[in-house]
């Protein structure tokens, strides 16, 4: 039996390669201006879609939390009831800011997220209180295009 042809190893490889892609990278465009100044309404994102990289600093991509329930009731990780795109302020074991809605431990559970966008009238933690990181979608690695079309360098 022969060997396959050197470019039909090279398809499989690129075609698996763009695959893996497409279950760890996603984009997102941002709907809104409760990131200005730093990301602006129409902005796209390329978005990891990894939990773990969540850090004070990064900046994540989370479900909205329920209008009735907060972040207290089921996840949906359909995102049918939206996304938020919000900057990771405390991470599990950073002191909890006081500013954080509702029961304020002293220091971030494991499994819990503290944000807050960078608008000062984002509704955030300042509002909702801990987000679960299981409500995460994923830590946005850049900025693809901006809002007025132009691409990001």
């Amino acid at each position: 039996m022969s060997a396959a042809p050197a470019w039909a190893t090279a398809a499989a490889l690129a075609a698996g390669a763009v695959a893996s892609a497409r279950l760890l990278l996603s984009t997102v465009t941002v709907r809104g201006g409760s990131m200005t100044p730093a990301l602006l309404h129409g902005d796209v994102l390329l978005v990891l879609r990894h939990r773990r990289r969540a850090r004070p600093g990064r900046i994540v991509v989370v479900q909205r939390p329920d209008r009735r329930t907060g972040w207290t009731g089921p996840a949906d990780p359909s995102g049918a009831g939206g996304w938020y795109v919000k900057r990771v302020v405390a991470a599990a074991g950073d002191p909890v800011p006081d500013w954080v809605a509702g029961e304020r431990p002293g220091r971030v559970p494991p499994g819990m997220l503290v944000l807050r966008g960078d608008h000062p009238r984002s509704e955030d933690s300042r509002q909702w209180g801990l987000c679960p990181a299981d409500r995460m979608y994923g830590v946005v690695l850049t900025r693809l295009r901006a809002a007025g079309g132009h691409t990001a360098v």
